[in-house]
């Protein structure tokens, strides 16, 4: 009867429920700074330092090479006066390795490692660069350029006057204010006989220089903005370009002998 009591009391308890877990809080991520990306985790912690052993043809180590390293992680470097180069903080793969100096031709090539084994290391023997080429000879200076020779006229034959003679032969009407007469061409000059009553004024000659000789009478000679007296004997030199005014003096007219020289002419 008391184990049919006890029976029926268990049938009759309400049934406890299960015990449920609770997952643990997710670990909150540390937030990334807006506008940066995440830097990428390394694939393992290990690093090493290659030993790089430069030298040249004869054995000797040189100084001042450019070793750049460039793999997983990037390093340049410049090698010591002596001893190894070192270079630090490689992590495992492959890497190329490039040496640069500018006494030797640059070299090139590969170098791997793996994390756990021994650090890496290298010999290299750089062979010297070519001596540059010598500067090519300067250009020889360029042949002054002479100046064209002036093409001359040819020269007229000897030729004599007599002066007198000639004025006795040409002399100036009563009515003419001025007289000329070619009395003598050289080619690249002239000589003139004037004859002067009434004022020559203003006279210039622009392509030759004058020379100017009284052979009679008396009269005045403007030259340069001053004024001479001027008789048989008398003489002046008339720069070209420059204005100069003969004028008479007395009853008689000025007779002048005129060379102008650099006024072509023809040869009689």
């Amino acid at each position: 009867m008391m184990v049919a009591l006890v029976l029926m009391a268990l049938a009759q308890a309400p049934a406890t429920p299960p015990a449920t877990t609770q997952p643990p809080p997710a670990t909150a991520k540390p937030a990334v700074p807006q506008g940066q990306a995440p830097k990428p985790r390394p694939a393992g912690g290990a690093t090493t330092t290659a030993l790089l052993f430069i030298t040249n043809g004869a054995g000797r180590a040189i100084e001042g090479v450019t070793v750049s390293m460039m793999g997983p992680v990037d390093r340049e470097v410049t090698s010591p006066e002596s001893g190894p180069t070192r270079v630090e903080g490689l992590r495992a793969g492959t890497y190329r390795v490039r040496f640069t100096h500018e006494k030797f031709i640059t070299f090139e090539k590969e170098i791997v490692w793996r994390a756990g084994t021994a650090a890496p290391e290298m010999s290299i023997t750089l062979n010297a660069a070519p001596e540059p080429p010598p500067p090519p000879p300067p250009a020889p200076a360029p042949e002054p350029v002479k100046p064209a020779e002036p093409v001359l006229p040819p020269p007229s034959a000897p030729k004599t006057v007599s002066l007198p003679d000639y004025i006795e032969k040409n002399f100036i009407s009563g009515r003419e204010p001025q007289k000329e007469n070619l009395i003598g061409c050289s080619g690249v000059g002239q000589a003139l006989l004037w004859q002067i009553r009434e004022p020559w004024n203003a006279r210039q000659h622009a392509g030759a220089d004058g020379m100017v000789y009284v052979v009679g009478g008396e009269g005045r000679l403007r030259l340069a903005e001053r004024e001479f007296t001027v008789s048989a004997g008398a003489f002046a030199v008339v720069p070209r370009g420059t204005t100069y005014s003969l004028s008479r003096s007395g009853r008689n007219p000025l007779i002048v002998l005129a060379v102008l020289a650099g006024a072509p002419c023809a040869a009689e």
